[in-house]
């Protein structure tokens, strides 16, 4: 997106400005975002830096259940003892752990309620039966253990039918126990839930769904959320149907008046500004029901328009479809997003203009296909289906489907497994085809995985655990091999020096040793190339299957970019393998297949894409959902309330049925999302007849029946009339050949070149203008150095930013203060003053330093003249940028430049908050104004005088000329390794 929209704005010619803008945006998820303000803001709630993500955290929950001693001690000694007895300790620790960025907020917990079994006593077999006799002396056993001293008690279980009234008498009797058992549960999973995340955090490592809580709660702290809004962020959310509450919260907090207090939603007060806010979501594609709530989403949607903080535009124009695909999609799915039962309402599609024709097409597939006297299984008759569908692809070729190639025909599913059953009867025929779902997540890519491991060791060359798992898994070196070698000695896997080259074992190690070597002191990207090419990554990467792992050498590439963009950003080598790592569990990228492959992708990872043409197989058979896990948190649909699942029992019958509904209204969105991914041609394999049940009735969770629509067969008309036989259309070709030949323009061939201006060029192709920022020579807050002069460009390193101190916010606030006073104005200091003092963040002392630097002008007429004088021209915060030599450039802001026209003079002075003697100042501070005072000398070719004041003491400090002349020269002739001392410039300021 990014991309795209750099794109536009340049092809545009949009002015200069906006491009400047735009290169300041954030582009990014939602949990890069959150941890961006937490590195920035983090420590107003005593957070740690650096925060180390953290996706596998079995070890460290097995630490904290080992640590717990106590448990419940929010609900009382007779509430936790009865909670305890019917509940384990483990099951309510592990809902707290699954909380996620779910905020749990128990009510007031009342004592265990009594319950009355007398129904389930009286009530009596029939038939000769004796399963409710059973039950009733399991009951009767039950409540003998609770009324004696049993620590733990099991619930007992009834032997009727699920479906019997004894069975629902029996659930109904047990229900306010067992709420109460789950209310319980929650209060105690919500101390859980706090006390881990405590513990996480004094590790230093967060989760995701941490990113976004602490965010969350970061905006409920006044000044962290004051600065943050003091910023002026405009935010633009992409795919808002499928966002969390939690992260809809922070994204709202951010854009709000920066005085606002509470949350929004619940408070109504200081909506989002105006303009600050913009979603973009379709909730005819939400399609995440467990992250998603569709109705927070409609609450947000009608709040900022009925708040004015947005206005609402609807877009019903289609550009992808043809025009029988929207007639289609129209006709079908009106019934289906019905808006009713919390179902989402249908927006009409209205198609573009000069639209092509388009088709859908219809491939029966009869019992006949089914071999007689069997009874088959799902997965058999799919089978079946995959063979004979991929049969009628081959026969009718891409041509007819009006598509360009084979990659330009997609074939999605709802299940990742059915993909399988699709690629293995494609390539039995002899048709290329490319799974783009078959590993969900990065960590499932070796290209990913691969290099991961390759720059972790690089990084820690004593990592053995790493080193053995790429000689493994890169190498190909057996466990056998490496168990001779180490003899049970893991130390033995170490690249940290070279050590002989013996084995097969040890050549290896001895290779990674020296590529290691060759990788240090250089550029990440240039680090990065290395690595690859001298562990012949591309060529292994290249031997593995395609048909099985997809084009791993096109995604080696992207991480290629990946590694000159973080360069760019000033990463280092350590930060991008930390990167690598960190994105393991993070859903792997939809990259098509370079190839002339049929492309197999699941339905939820189709949605943002599209092809020419697209089959949809499978429509008639079950979608099975996975059973829920217990225990767990349940939310409920409709209301989006968090209710607590210790076993399959706990759920109501109500809740239940909602839950099914809920499931059934995601799958018709995604057969909405499915559906609408083709351009030209839409193919649907009615399989009815494939599928039926015993009772010759499709499963009600098959997509054929949500299809045809309720009541029974709706929307039978509509198949009825869709074409059988698919056709080439010469409009469709004429429209694909005129967009080719607009891409594939070919530039006009250029001149000879003299070959003595390449040999030139080549020469100075590693020569780049080396920029000093004179803050750099600033030693206010020691770090690792990143403003310095560097002959070698591809050494340097960029340090984390540091987090803010009481000392840097002060800082920044004075600066920020002095920038708006209107020198020639002396009668509206004071209110400046005053609007400003109420967000210093040390109220004593910025009074106590503004009537020092008062009481300094009254004793220094001279200053205050300079300041004062209408015949003086004043640039707070004037920036330069001046060229010293061919090789070398300086950069910095002055924090106020005055020039006298009188005398043809310039006057710099630079405020300094740090709290030290001012002989120490001037000293510290040489060097930074010297630079400064050499650079606007040598741009204005006139008389410069520098200075600083120190709010501190009072007191200001006068550079002579000559002083600053010797300090230059100095500078001027030290050496890189020199000034790559720990000089850093207040971060609570520029420049």
């Amino acid at each position: 997106m990014q991309q795209r929209t750099r794109q536009q704005i340049l092809e545009d010619k949009l002015p200069s400005e906006v491009v400047r803008a735009f290169n300041r945006a954030f582009f990014g998820t939602i949990h890069a975002f959150c941890m961006k303000l937490l590195t920035n803001y983090g420590h107003y709630l005593g957070l740690p830096v650096p925060l180390e993500l953290i996706t596998d955290d079995e070890d460290l929950w097995q630490e904290f259940v080992q640590q717990q001693t106590r448990l419940g001690e929010s609900l009382g000694k007779e509430n936790r003892a009865a909670l305890f007895r019917l509940a384990q300790a483990r099951d309510i620790m592990e809902l707290g752990r699954r909380a996620g960025s779910a905020l749990l907020r128990p009510g007031e917990l009342k004592a265990c309620p009594k319950v009355d079994f007398s129904e389930v006593y009286a009530a009596a077999d029939a038939g000769g039966r004796d399963n409710i006799s059973k039950s009733r002396m399991e009951l009767a056993e039950w409540e003998r253990r609770r009324a004696s001293d049993w620590e733990f008690l099991r619930w007992p279980n009834y032997f009727t039918s699920p479906n019997a009234k004894f069975t629902e008498l029996w659930r109904r009797s047990f229900a306010p126990m067992r709420r109460w058992v789950a209310d319980a549960a929650l209060c105690v999973a919500a101390e859980v839930q706090r006390d881990y995340r405590d513990f996480r955090l004094e590790r230093g490592v967060v989760t995701y769904a941490d990113q976004i809580a602490l965010a969350d709660e970061l905006l409920q702290h006044p000044a962290a959320a004051q600065r943050v809004r003091e910023q002026n962020l405009r935010v633009i959310l992409d795919e808002a149907q499928d966002t969390d509450p939690a992260q809809f919260s922070v994204l709202l907090e951010i854009t709000r008046p920066s005085d606002a207090t509470g949350r929004w939603l619940e408070t109504r007060n200081a909506p989002p500004r105006p303009g600050h806010f913009c979603m973009v979501g379709d909730l005819q594609q939400s399609i995440y029901r467990e992250r998603a709530d569709l109705k927070n989403y409609r609450t947000i949607h009608d709040s900022l328009v009925q708040s004015d903080s947005a206005t609402e535009l609807t877009f019903s124009v289609t550009f992808r479809l043809d025009k029988e695909q929207v007639d289609f999609i129209n006709g079908t799915f009106r019934e289906i997003l019905n808006d009713e039962n919390g179902q989402v309402p249908f927006v009409k599609l209205q198609p573009r203009p000069e639209v092509l024709p388009g088709q859908v097409i219809r491939v029966s597939l009869e019992a006949g296909l089914l071999p007689s006297g069997q009874k088959l299984k799902d997965y058999q008759k799919a089978k079946i289906e995959a063979d004979a569908l991929a049969r009628w692809i081959k026969e009718t070729g891409f041509k007819k489907l009006r598509a360009n190639s084979w990659r330009e025909v997609a074939i999605l599913c709802p299940r990742k497994a059915w993909l399988r059953t699709m690629a293995m009867a494609l390539r039995k025929i002899g048709l290329p085809a490319a799974t783009q779902s078959e590993s969900t997540i990065k960590a499932d890519s070796p290209a990913h995985a691969w290099l991961t491991a390759l720059c972790t060791i690089m990084v820690d060359p004593l990592n053995g655990y790493e080193i053995a798992g790429v000689l493994r898994e890169v190498f190909g070196i057996s466990d056998h091999a490496m168990a001779v070698f180490a003899e049970g000695e893991g130390s033995r896997f170490r690249i940290d020096q070279q050590a002989a080259a013996v084995g097969i074992v040890s050549s290896h190690l001895r290779a990674l040793s020296e590529t290691r070597a060759s990788v240090e002191g250089k550029a990440l990207f240039d680090a990065v190339g290395i690595l690859v090419r001298e562990t012949q990554l591309r060529e292994r990467l290249a031997s593995l299957p395609p048909d099985e792992f997809g084009d791993l050498l096109n995604e080696l590439d992207v991480l290629l970019v990946l590694a000159a963009e973080a360069e760019s950003q000033g990463a280092t080598f350590a930060d991008f393998a930390e990167k690598l790592r960190a994105d393991f569990e993070t859903p792997r990228d939809v990259r098509l297949s370079s190839e002339d492959w049929i492309q197999l992708i699941t339905s939820q990872k189709a949605k943002g894409s599209e092809w020419q043409a697209v089959i949809l197989p499978f429509l008639g058979r079950d979608i099975r959902s996975p059973a829920p896990r217990y225990p767990s948190l349940i939310k409920t649909p409709g209301s989006g309330e968090m209710l607590v699942a210790l076993s399959k029992e706990d759920p109501s019958e109500e809740l239940k049925k909602a839950r099914e509904l809920s499931e059934q209204q995601e799958m018709q969105r995604l057969l909405y999302v499915a559906t609408t991914r083709a351009r030209h041609t839409l193919v649907l394999a009615l399989d009815r007849e494939l599928f039926l049940d015993s009772k010759a009735k499709l499963s009600k969770r098959a997509h054929l029946k949500l299809l045809l629509g309720e009541p029974a067969d709706a929307n039978a008309e509509e198949f009825e009339v869709l074409a059988t036989a698919p056709q080439a259309c010469v409009l469709t070709s004429a429209a694909a050949l005129e967009s080719q030949s607009e891409t594939d323009v070919l530039p006009s061939s250029p001149g000879v070149v003299d070959q003595q201006v390449v040999q030139k060029a080549r020469r100075h192709a590693a020569d780049f203008v080396r920029k000093i920022s004179p803050s750099g020579y600033d030693e206010e807050i020691p770090r690792v150095p990143t403003d310095r002069i560097i002959e070698n460009p591809s050494a340097i390193a960029v340090g984390r930013s540091t987090a803010d101190t009481p000392a840097t916010l002060y800082g920044r606030w004075w600066h920020d203060f002095m920038q708006q006073i209107s020198w020639h104005d002396e009668s509206s200091w004071k209110q400046v003053f005053e609007e400003h003092q109420a967000k210093s963040p040390a109220a004593k002392r910025s009074a106590n330093e503004w009537e020092l630097f008062l009481q300094y002008l009254k004793n220094d007429p001279d200053f205050s003249g300079l300041l004062t004088r209408t015949e003086m021209v004043t640039h707070p915060e004037t920036p330069f940028f001046w060229r010293m030599d061919e090789r070398r450039c300086l950069e910095g802001i002055v924090d106020l430049a005055l020039f006298d026209l009188a005398e043809k003079k310039w006057f710099i002075l630079d405020w300094k908050t740090k709290r030290d003697k001012i002989d120490i100042l001037r000293a510290q501070y040489r060097p930074q104004l010297a630079a400064y005072w050499k650079a606007i000398t040598e741009m204005t070719g006139t008389q410069v005088e520098a200075r600083i004041y120190s709010t501190s003491t009072g007191e200001l400090v006068v550079y002579i000329a000559e002083e600053l002349a010797r300090e230059w020269e100095r500078l001027r002739h030290l050496q890189a390794d020199e000034l790559d001392a720990p000089r850093i410039s207040n971060p609570a300021r520029r420049g």
